[in-house]
């Protein structure tokens, strides 16, 4: 796995493909055959152009009779909403997730403040039916002022373009991989936002294994795994690497699959209610006689 340092600071209109090919020549003896180029999506967030200032945000009413019920930022959710998204939860960070991000801060004031600030996170679901678990994806991190960074409008289509014009202009044979920071229990995570050239998700579930028994598993979610790899070049605060280059990993090549129709359900909001409802049904006969009906109280909401 290899950090490319010398990526110049991104501009709307850049050209991604031909900075990481100048910047590989002069690192890493420029893009090989079969490597796996995974790029932050805040710079290609810049490269598109897809800013925009938190001053020039306007909340509506909507907006803000939720921000003070829930505490979050009027600007913030006017800016989830405004990107076509569904705010599916709202967390607080008060209470446990306010004692666990104090163990992973060395600083107990700056996170006290921080979360006097953000109050919440919301959890959302895009227009492709991709869920986000912080924000819609929106991000004020590294950027000057009040500047914040959207996600890619279609980042599948922008990472297959991206590839297309690398295997142009090096007839190397490529994948790209987008990285975005998500949350996860007990912390954060960057995960593949979108893919071209490469099979997101491994397919030997039942592959018989070495002792003739066929394996329950093997859906590997390899997009993911190698993204969660280069994050530990990336780094989270100041280390300036927004392209890691992976090298020597014989990945299944794919010119149809990416991240949108490989890990997106193809169902609808029915759909997706009734698998709730039958996880809690599946569920509730292991908890006490409470939990049980608490359940079957929110089974009627979903």
């Amino acid at each position: 796995m290899l950090g490319l340092e010398s990526v110049p600071e991104i501009k709307e209109n850049d050209d991604l493909a031909e900075i990481i090919i100048k910047c590989s020549d002069d690192e890493i003896d420029g893009i090989q055959e079969k490597d796996v180029i995974v790029l932050t999506s805040k710079i290609v967030s810049k490269a598109l152009g897809r800013a925009r200032k938190l001053s020039e945000v306007k909340p509506g009413k909507k907006v803000l009779a939720i921000s003070k019920k829930t505490g979050k930022d009027a600007q913030w959710l006017q800016m989830i909403f405004d990107e076509g998204h569904q705010i599916l939860a709202i967390l607080p960070l008060k209470g446990l997730i306010e004692r666990h991000i104090f163990n992973a801060s060395e600083d107990n004031r700056c996170a006290e403040e921080l979360i006097e600030h953000e109050q919440a996170v919301c959890i959302t679901k895009g227009k492709d039916g991709k869920i986000h678990t912080c924000d819609a994806g929106i991000d004020g991190s590294n950027l000057p002022g009040d500047i914040v960074c959207l996600l890619p409008e279609d980042p599948n289509k922008t990472a297959t373009d991206i590839r297309k014009k690398i295997q142009t202009l090096t007839r190397k044979k490529v994948a790209v991989i987008f990285a975005d920071t998500e949350m996860i229990p007990f912390g954060t995570m960057d995960l593949a936002l979108a893919s071209a050239g490469i099979a997101p998700c491994s397919k030997m579930f039942g592959k018989i294994d070495n002792f003739g028994k066929p394996k329950f598993g093997g859906m590997d979610l390899v997009a993911n795994e190698l993204t969660c790899a280069c994050a530990l070049v990336f780094g989270q605060v100041n280390a300036g690497i927004p392209v890691a280059i992976i090298r020597g990993y014989d990945y299944e090549e794919s010119e149809t699959e990416n991240i949108a129709n490989a890990f997106i359900p193809d169902m609808d909001g029915n759909a997706a209610a009734k698998a709730v409802k039958a996880a809690i049904r599946a569920t509730a006969h292991a908890c006490p006689l409470k939990q049980r009906i608490l359940l079957k109280i929110a089974s009627w909401f979903m």
